[in-house]
């Protein structure tokens, strides 16, 4: 009931997400307690501009996305298996002690989507509240209703990744759908004191007109309100589409 693509697997297959496997009659969650590593940022890298601005952030994340993006800038992390990529044993507690020690003012789940490692990402949070350590969840927001409830509860900020504003470019670059990521929206704007920021990769000749550019920001003023900020990004040439042009500058400042 995670993820509203709804895997369909044999015994022992793994979803979209690499790392949810049936097995038998359940599913086995497998990257629980293991990580692709850490690092200390500024928490404006998330990107977040208005949420603790001027501290630390301990990032981190797994393996695995229930994304499958065609222009994924992080795919040596979100595409790879348990297997290959996760290094280090670490449980929520150890994590929360090490933001700590490390004076970070939060923890942020991210690097691949914290949605597919939610009890993961939800125990970490519980354990860094007891520490006084935020939450921060940088995510595409692919997630359905009681999940998303149960997850958000826990976080105190996000960056929600807004990929584009049609369906077909959904469709075709993500193999998600946007009305789920939109549903995720309203709902943290309008039933949560989670604060959120929304980012876009603008992508030459596919997201970046002022068509594309001039609808989510009407869209983001009239149902979630004119105080959410959107950052836009640039794409460099990654994973699947190492054939286009990377984002110019002035497309950035325009």
């Amino acid at each position: 009931e995670l993820c509203p693509r709804a895997c369909t697997l044999a015994d022992r297959q793994r979803g979209a997400c690499v790392v949810r496997a049936r097995k038998g009659g359940g599913l086995l969650f497998t990257s629980y307690g293991r990580t692709s590593g850490f690092c200390i940022d500024p928490i404006e890298k998330k990107p977040l501009n208005h949420f603790l601005p001027g501290t630390s952030t301990l990032s981190f994340g797994t393996a695995g996305c229930n994304l499958a993006c065609n222009f994924c800038q992080n795919w040596s992390i979100s595409k790879s298996r348990a297997t290959e990529t996760l290094s280090d044993d670490a449980s929520p507690q150890m994590i929360a002690q090490a933001a700590l020690k490390a004076g970070c003012a939060s923890i942020s789940y991210t690097y691949n989507d914290p949605i597919i490692f939610a009890e993961y990402a939800i125990d970490t949070a519980l354990a860094a509240r007891e520490c006084g350590i935020a939450s921060v969840a940088v995510t595409a927001g692919y997630v359905c209703d009681a999940p998303r409830r149960a997850f958000f509860a826990q976080m105190d900020a996000a960056n929600v990744d807004l990929k584009g504003f049609t369906e077909s470019f959904y469709k075709r670059h993500t193999k998600s759908e946007l009305g789920a990521v939109k549903d995720t929206l309203v709902y943290l704007t309008k039933e949560t004191k989670v604060w959120v920021e929304l980012t876009t990769l603008l992508i030459p000749g596919e997201n970046d007109s002022d068509a594309d550019l001039h609808a989510p920001c009407a869209w983001i003023r009239e149902e979630l309100g004119p105080h959410v900020p959107i950052h836009f990004t640039a794409f460099r040439p990654e994973y699947r589409m190492k054939d286009r042009t990377r984002t110019s500058h002035l497309s950035l400042i325009n």
